[in-house]
């Protein structure tokens, strides 16, 4: 049971159009989608062009 709050207390990246890992900027609207395993963020009129390589990103968490 320990190990299933552990798992839920890990956070999703933040991931822009691009696959790249982002913060998000004040005074900016995003729209935000979770997805399968991160969480997309895009400005108006931005669609996803990369898939991110959740590999990576959960190495370098």
């Amino acid at each position: 049971m320990m190990k299933r709050r552990e798992n839920m207390a890990q956070t999703l990246p933040m991931v822009d159009a691009f696959g790249r890992v982002t913060t998000l900027q004040p005074q900016v609207t995003y729209k935000l989608r979770v997805k399968n395993g991160y969480i997309l963020v895009l400005r108006p009129n931005q669609e996803q062009y990369r898939l991110p390589n959740l590999l990576t990103l959960n190495r370098s968490a």
